[in-house]
């Protein structure tokens, strides 16, 4: 049984217009996508900077760096980057040309001031032993002077014997004075030098105490940081040898844009953005100083602006991200933008 078809008939669809009607209706779809994607990444970029306040910011704690005011030499090290310290552990060991110059050259003071003692000491002796001497001269030249005087006043003495004993007295008098000074300033001298050695000796047992000969000892238990000395390595006076973080107190330092509505207060709470973590915080500390953020990478430094820095703490019972982390933070402005992100987060299923 044939049934004839009518194309004009309104119940019997049309496969070609069925066809172009779905395929306009693709293209309407992909075409207002587009559209309104591209409205709201604009709407999103620019208004953004309304809604709540956006900068980077380091994981960090507390540091104690283990640096040395001479120049060294890594000799070995005991523990590797993100390694558990407990406190006074040995962690490395170094040497240090310049510490043994230092040693060197106090012993070199050391043997002047010993040699320099025993000459005095022999010349205090040589002073002492002829002091008795030169008195027993001066007491005999004083006896001719008053026989000369005796003499002289019975007109028996020469004028020129009389001058001859005068000059011998007054050189046993020069002789004894010469002596006794000398005693007395070698006395002296040699008192100067045994407290100068004793302050150089105690030098020598303080830096040898100081330097430990090389051993590194961690000053608190922690975590040892990524910036670790290596073996082989020469480190100068005051450059740090390893860095001990504590990871009992973890914060953020946010740099906060110099561009923004409202001031950061202590007591605003923020968000840090790790990954795709999303950890709520608060400002406990505005540091009173600006620095320029390290993780910028800009082609020509005066781009790099410095700015305040403000310290962030965790809230209890979340887990911080790893530390010398980059992360964002984001301030909002109103109550009302937080709720919504939090709205939206739950909605998507984003932590």
């Amino acid at each position: 049984m044939n049934i004839a078809l009518n194309r004009l008939d309104p119940i019997v669809p049309d496969p070609v217009e069925s066809r172009r009607h779905a395929a306009g209706r693709l293209v309407r779809v992909a075409y207002a996508t587009a559209v309104f994607g591209v409205l709201a990444f604009f709407i999103i970029y620019f208004g953004a900077p309304f809604v709540f306040l956006r900068g980077p910011g380091t994981v960090s704690s507390p540091r104690y760096v283990i640096s040395l005011p001479y120049t060294v030499h890594v000799h070995r090290m005991t523990v590797a980057p993100g390694e558990e310290v407990r406190t006074g552990e040995e962690i490395g060991q170094v040497r240090s040309p310049q510490v043994d110059g230092i040693v060197a050259t106090y012993m070199r003071a050391q043997a002047d001031i010993a040699s320099r003692q025993a000459e005095l000491r022999v010349k205090a002796r040589v002073a002492r032993d002829s002091l008795e001497a030169a008195r027993s001269y001066l007491k005999v030249a004083e006896d001719a002077v008053i026989r000369m005087e005796a003499a002289n006043e019975q007109r028996v003495a020469s004028m020129t014997l009389l001058i001859d004993v005068f000059r011998q007295r007054a050189l046993a008098r020069k002789d004894v004075v010469s002596q006794e000074a000398e005693a007395a300033e070698a006395a002296v001298q040699l008192a100067s030098l045994d407290q100068f050695s004793k302050e150089l000796r105690d030098r020598v047992v303080a830096v040898e105490r100081s330097f430990a000969e090389g051993r590194l000892f961690a000053p608190t238990a922690g975590i040892v940081s990524t910036s670790l000395a290596r073996v082989g390595q020469s480190i100068v006076a005051g450059t740090a040898i390893a860095e001990i973080l504590d990871p009992t107190d973890v914060f953020v330092d946010w740099y906060i844009p110099n561009e923004r509505l409202f001031d950061p207060r202590v007591g605003n709470v923020v968000f840090v953005l790790f990954g795709n973590r999303r950890i709520p915080g608060k400002i406990t500390e505005i540091l009173p100083v600006s620095e320029v953020y390290a993780g910028g990478q800009t082609v020509f430094a005066r781009d790099r602006q410095a700015t305040q820095i403000a310290r962030i703490r965790f809230d209890p019972g979340t887990t911080p991200p790893a530390l010398n982390s980059t992360v964002f933070v984001h301030m909002h402005y109103s109550n009302l933008s937080i709720h919504i992100a939090n709205g939206l987060i739950r909605l998507f299923g984003l932590y």
